[in-house]
């Protein structure tokens, strides 16, 4: 008969089996777990390997395999992202006045608010990677800082109000040319420059404004002056037509003296059928209406 010294060993024999069992299972289940990596849509895998570094061959969107707590996977959006700043202290990736103070041509000083529209070359992940790091470090050593140097050197080829006047496309398409250089020294792909507010000093502001009432004035009195220009034409041109009427109705009565009696004689007595005029002038005319 079984000892409890023999029973308690083999118990413990069977829970040291059991939790070997448990153990190798759960092992097991990590080592599949790590062996594989999901890359979201719009987005790309870089991986990496402990002996051979960033691997060429990014991963793309799906399902992959990979060596299991040996390599790891940095998965890199490669959508359009947007970095935004602005005067406005809650816009933006940095909050506060993160708008970008410039001196134009002639000589203003102006805070710029702006937001450049971009996406990573995903064929490019591993170069990025391997250059700038993560996302958050690409945003801050390129992103950011190219952005607000190339918008700060454009804005200084131009007169202040060029920023916000018909010229304004120019100038964002130089800030485009420019930025697109910059950024894809480092395999970012600029899409837009969105030019969304320019501030001016109140100085200056208060001189454009009073320029600008100015201006309203002028385009008002020369708009009176066209309309009282109109008017003295529209007036010569029904003068001119009243004459010509008074000349031809002269001429008619001239041709037809009749008609004068005929008028005369319905102004003094309409209702009368017949009337005798002097002997001198003409006979009986027949009046009576139809």
């Amino acid at each position: 008969m079984a000892t409890v010294v023999e029973l308690t060993d083999k118990l413990l024999g069977i829970k040291w089996k059991i939790g070997l069992v448990i153990a190798g299972v759960f092992i097991l289940i990590m080592i599949i777990l790590d062996g594989f990596v999901s890359v979201p849509a719009g987005h790309v895998g870089v991986l990496f390997d402990q002996g051979r570094g960033v691997l060429e061959d990014e991963l793309n969107e799906g399902l992959h395999l990979k060596i299991p707590f040996w390599q790891s996977v940095t998965i890199m959006d490669a959508r359009t992202q947007e970095y935004t700043m602005s005067i406005a202290t809650e816009e933006g990736k940095i909050k506060g006045d993160d708008s970008i103070e410039s001196r134009t041509k002639d000589g203003q000083v102006v805070w710029i608010d702006a937001t450049v529209l971009f996406h990573i070359d995903k064929t490019e992940a591993d170069n990025i990677k391997k250059e700038l790091g993560a996302e958050e470090e690409y945003m801050t050593k390129i992103v950011r800082p190219r952005a607000r140097e190339v918008i700060r050197t454009s804005a200084a080829k131009y007169n202040a109000l060029d920023l916000v006047s018909e010229t304004r496309m120019n100038v964002v398409k130089d800030m485009e040319d420019m930025l697109t250089d910059a950024y894809g020294k480092h395999n970012i792909i600029l899409e837009e420059v969105v030019l969304r507010n320019v501030t001016y000093s109140a100085e200056f502001a208060s001189a454009v404004e009073q320029k600008e009432v100015a201006r309203q004035l002028i385009k008002t009195a020369e708009y009176q002056k066209e309309q009282a220009m109109e008017l003295k034409e529209k007036r010569i041109i029904e003068a001119e037509a009243e004459a010509q009427a008074i000349t031809l109705k002269g001429d008619a009565l001239r041709n037809n003296p009749e008609v004068i009696q005929l008028q005369f004689v319905e102004k003094l007595a309409p209702n009368i059928s017949w009337g005798i005029m002097p002997d001198t002038i003409a006979p009986l005319i027949n009046l009576q209406k139809p």
